[in-house]
């Protein structure tokens, strides 16, 4: 278990040490995100516009102009790293834990799952759904933004096909499957030893961690608590991985949504 944990944040340090050379040697910038909504990108651009006419009049060197988009580039790097963090995630588990594939699946019991189980994970990720979007509120509310949970995808793929395809089959595929293997299946497996709540409370801290969001330490803390008790009340792990993906799912409609509606 604590190998399994050393070496998932080993491959994330890695993935992260190549998606930064990656960006060098492609000699991109590391903007994700586009500057502010449409205001405030509004606001850079006139800003821009001043400097430049005052250089113009001075005879001074023209400033460069301001990165007021997201470099998409930079964006696909990064989602490509991510999925190379995702299979090495899932080799980690094999490795550690010395059994093929079939042999995980019958210890995990995920050999066959009836759809009429659905309604468990479904109704969970309801639950916590509106949980976390209520937390995300109230910390609106008190003005604390550093608190606030932030999404792991930008918004800004939107208009890019490839990125938005990249960003599904992470979001959706890869993440819920890996990430239920190591930190439900190897980790919270491994802790249980300690009794269920601390086995949950310390998987649900390392997946915390792994999402880099100090807005999401609260409330995802509390999703990775269901998660566990999803794996754990039942026995198979198919029921995390379900939750997890409509968890995300979820997320990636809304974003969908959004794109479709022109906002």
């Amino acid at each position: 278990m604590l190998l399994g944990a050393i070496l998932g944040f080993g491959a994330f340090a890695v993935t992260t040490g190549a998606f930064i050379a990656l960006m060098a040697a492609f000699g991109r910038d590391f903007q994700l995100n586009d500057v502010g909504d449409t205001f405030e990108k509004a606001a850079t651009a006139a800003r821009y516009v001043d400097k430049r006419l005052q250089a113009a009049a001075t005879g001074a060197p023209l400033p460069d102009p301001p990165r007021i988009y997201a470099d998409l580039v930079s964006v696909k790097i990064g989602f490509a790293t991510t999925l190379v963090y995702e299979v090495l995630m899932v080799a980690i588990v094999l490795f550690v834990s010395g059994r093929s594939p079939r042999e995980l699946a019958r210890v995990f019991h995920m050999t066959r799952y009836g759809f009429d189980d659905l309604w468990r994970p479904g109704l969970a990720v309801v639950v916590a759904y509106v949980g976390v979007v209520l937390y995300a509120v109230a910390m609106d509310r008190l003005g604390l933004d550093a608190l606030r949970p932030q999404s792991t995808i930008p918004d800004t793929i939107t208009r890019d096909a490839a990125a938005l395809t990249m960003a599904g089959v992470l979001a959706c595929l890869a993440a819920p499957f890996a990430e239920e293997l190591l930190f439900r299946g190897l980790i919270f497996t491994g802790l249980l030893r300690w009794g269920f709540l601390p086995a949950a409370a310390l998987s649900a801290v390392l997946f915390d961690m792994a999402h880099l969001d100090p807005g999401s330490l609260i409330p995802f803390f509390f999703v990775g608590v269901i998660m566990a008790w999803l794996y754990w009340s039942k026995g198979t792990l198919w029921d995390s991985v379900a939750f997890h993906f409509f968890f995300n799912g979820l997320s990636y409609l809304f974003l969908l949504i959004r794109l479709a509606s022109g906002e």
